[in-house]
């Protein structure tokens, strides 16, 4: 039996290809005349170059690490958008902070389709617990459910307790939202409840899932599957059952290159560069900061879309904590509003991952800097001060997870 979300899974990668390539040219000749970024950038090249992979590979790069300052220096999106603000549907401000926007209502982000090939289906209630708040991940798994016909418990960041409440009286069958908090989320039950969880299915993304969480929630009789997504793109590339990889997302273009932007052959890791084709913010070799490699599609496979190995670390200087990019300039914004020298801590405790400002001790309290480290990050973390800290080679980034 034919069980996808929608015929573009099946459809054959030749045709694919060339759809896609197809829109491509048009979009560029569209966003060179509305974008004041694209105009810069795209000013001197013909749109019609982009026809196909390796004409493609002949446009500069856009890189996430810069959008930030660009955004600043250009707000509110950086020039990168070809309508004005007010015709978006909503703006976000993710850590960084960036902004980005959503266009349309229905499915915006593309999720159904990871949410269907995780088994999600009409009649299922979602408890999701991503951020509806500044942020866009609560509305992306949101959008993604409903496109599957399921119903969602918008119940976004934190309160555990009252979250537990609600898992047992509404009896939610799936969860979205990290892994390491449905680890929280269920040792918490099983020491207030003496029975399973209603859960039985859950999608997940913002952080990797280890193989000791996918077996502890196996044991719970909970079945886990990933997508990879980000806040500007949407999915990128979602987890099914059986298949090898990730299953790339159906109307974008994704290549897999080295440094300097070229792309690298299939089975090499590199940098994920994505092309989206919305035509209200493009976003056109836009690179991730992710590293990853094209692994072999498996012939035998209904999904005909490319292979991704799966999330192999960053190519920049961010690291992703409990689903949420840290960068360094952050931490060095917390010491110059308090005149310290510092770096952060990233270690993992069991399945939770955990943050530390280590410091010299000062004038400054610990609270006040650990109300700053939230203010500025969106997470929270303790303090520890130091002694000679600033004779010390540490980065500003100092992550100790293992893998």
């Amino acid at each position: 039996m034919n069980d996808l979300f929608d015929s573009k899974e099946s459809k054959s990668a030749q045709l694919r290809e060339r759809e896609l390539f197809e829109q491509l040219p048009r979009l560029i000749e569209n966003v060179k005349l509305l974008s004041e970024h694209y105009a810069l950038a795209y000013g001197d090249l013909d749109a019609s170059l982009a026809s196909n992979r390796a004409g493609l590979a002949q446009f500069p790069i856009t890189r996430k690490f810069n959008l930030p300052a660009q955004q600043k220096n250009n707000p509110p999106f950086g020039g990168i958008n070809s309508v004005a603000i007010g015709q978006m549907a909503r703006v976000f401000q993710s850590p960084g902070p960036l902004y980005e926007s959503q266009s349309h209502e229905n499915d915006f982000w593309r999720m159904g389709r990871a949410f269907y090939a995780a088994g999600f289906r009409a009649g299922d209630l979602v408890h999701n617990t991503l951020s509806y708040h500044f942020s866009p991940g609560g509305f992306i798994m949101d959008g993604g459910a409903r496109a599957c016909g399921c119903a969602v418990f918008p119940a976004g960041v934190g309160n555990t307790e009252a979250q537990i409440e609600a898992i047992e009286q509404l009896q939610p069958t799936g969860y979205t939202g990290t892994p390491s908090y449905l680890m929280a989320l269920l040792a918490r039950y099983n020491e207030l409840h003496d029975k399973p969880c209603s859960i039985v299915k859950a999608l997940v993304s913002g952080e990797p899932l280890t193989a000791d969480m996918q077996q502890a929630f196996t044991e719970q009789g909970i079945s886990v599957s990933q997508a990879y997504a980000s806040a500007e793109l949407g999915l990128i590339a979602y987890q099914a059952e059986g298949e090898q990889g990730l299953v790339v997302a159906e109307d974008i273009i994704v290549e897999i290159v080295d440094p300097d932007g070229k792309p690298v052959e299939q089975g090499e890791v590199g940098e994920v560069v994505v092309t989206s084709l919305d035509a209200k913010f493009p976003l056109i070799r836009y690179a991730t900061g992710d590293l990853s490699a094209q692994v072999t599609t498996n012939e035998q496979s209904q999904r005909t879309n490319m292979r991704l190995k799966g999330w192999l670390g960053r190519a920049d200087s961010a690291v992703k904590v409990k689903g949420l990019f840290v960068y360094p300039h952050q931490v060095q914004e917390i010491c110059r509003r308090h005149d310290i020298s510092g770096s952060l801590r990233i270690e993992r405790d069991g399945f939770k991952d955990t943050i530390t400002f280590c410091c010299q001790q000062g004038s400054v309290s610990a609270d006040d800097i650990q109300a700053t480290l939230q203010s500025v990050t969106k997470l929270k973390g303790d303090v520890l001060f130091v002694p000679n800290l600033h004779n010390s080679d540490q980065p500003l980034i100092n992550d100790l997870r293992d893998g």
